[in-house]
């Protein structure tokens, strides 16, 4: 959490930033009240009490007859590694210059209440919030992992105990992500549908939306019960691109269920269809095997095979020819209407390409390889995405 996210929340949303904006991105990890500790008229230690990246929230009542004590406050809040001051506008609708330039200089946001905030409201709506944050970058956590490594299934029972949801027999993901977003706003209808999966969890990672429902049943049907709860909730399937795993063993076989709902939103979002089922992807599935054990190697053969397409002074026109033509698995008049020229004009360009990376190659061992490439090329620029 940080200064800009404490902003975000409902209680704070009326709180205006009247100085030090530059410093919003500085983490939040406590909300403390300043009373009286930086009034020379009181013999206290409360300067040592107050933590780094705290934020502090004051009625300036210390300063009530001396506006000159709050320079040395926000001096001392500086030092502190404080985060913001927040202060509520009952003595100081506005502070000093000499203050506001001094928060400005240091990058120290000074905010100030919008209205008549409770500060035990703020601090629990901001510890509430940090704790929600806390349990959300922990799936995404495990989910990473569970993607990314070869966990044991000794790391999976942890991984669901520390989930601390009951979990059925099998599990069944999808991996959502939206085409073409600035931001992640359209994630946040699909967390209404939480209360639905009773045993299951809806979650973030890498950049997308994972459901996980798990049943008793491996007859359970998962794509269409989703669906049923995205029309029931009005959410749009518009520009969404979604993989489906295949149904695993919840307790040993998680980490496969979660990788293959990935991996297949990947290859949905590479043949440019709105869903994609592993159990469908054939050979493909070696290819991303291949990819995960040793992404190294693939980059290498991708880089030697399609290197001259990939050269700056090369058309561009040629590995975007050859990305299509791949997609439109080798349908000239598909790939000449997805780029808008003449049947001819692909087969030339099929030619020059083949000249330039393989003119030894008969057509099927041309096609095969190309094939190969250009899906690693694609699946590789979709993970580093």
């Amino acid at each position: 959490m940080n200064v800009k996210n404490f902003l975000q929340l409902p209680i704070t949303k009326d709180f205006t930033v009247i100085a030090g904006s530059n410093g919003l991105h500085k983490p939040v990890q406590n909300v403390e009240i300043l009373d009286f500790e930086f009034s020379p008229d009181i013999q206290t230690v409360r300067e040592t009490i107050f933590t780094p990246n705290s934020v502090v929230l004051s009625s300036l009542l210390f300063a009530k007859q001396e506006p000159e004590y709050l320079l040395n406050a926000v001096k001392s809040l500086i030092q502190l590694e404080a985060s913001a001051l927040a202060y509520k506008p009952v003595i100081y609708k506005d502070l000093p210059g000499e203050v506001l330039a001094l928060a400005e200089e240091h990058h120290f946001p000074i905010l100030r209440f919008g209205g008549d905030e409770f500060f035990e409201k703020i601090i629990l709506e901001t510890m509430a919030y940090a704790k929600t944050q806390d349990y959300t970058f922990f799936i995404a956590t495990i989910m990473r992992r569970l993607i990314d490594e070869d966990v044991s299934d000794e790391q999976i029972k942890s991984f669901l105990q520390q989930m601390n949801k009951a979990f059925e027999k099998y599990v069944f993901v999808a991996n959502i992500q939206m085409k073409q977003t600035a931001n992640n706003q359209w994630m946040q209808p699909f967390f209404n549908l939480e209360p639905l999966l009773k045993s299951g969890i809806v979650c973030t990672c890498k950049k997308s939306i994972f459901i996980l429902m798990t049943n008793h049943s491996q007859q359970l049907q998962f794509e269409k019960l989703l669906n049923e709860w995205l029309t029931m909730y009005d959410i749009s399937t518009e520009g969404i691109t979604i993989g489906y795993s295949d149904v695993h063993v919840t307790q040993t076989e998680l980490h496969l269920a979660v990788r293959e709902a990935f991996f297949s939103r990947m290859m949905a979002e590479i043949e440019m269809t709105p869903t994609c089922h592993y159990k469908n992807l054939a050979s493909d599935c070696l290819l991303i095997e291949l990819y995960r054990k040793d992404t190294p190697f693939v980059i290498n053969y991708v880089s030697n095979y399609l290197g001259p397409l990939l050269e700056s002074k090369v058309d561009p026109d040629l590995l975007n020819t050859a990305i299509t033509f791949v997609i439109k698995k080798g349908n000239i008049k598909e790939v000449a209407v997805a780029h808008y020229c003449h049947p001819n004009t692909i087969r030339y360009r099929m030619t020059k390409i083949r000249q330039l990376i393989a003119p030894l190659e008969n057509d099927y061992v041309f096609y095969e390889r190309l094939s190969t490439a250009v899906k690693l090329y694609l699946l590789h620029s979709k993970v580093e995405e």
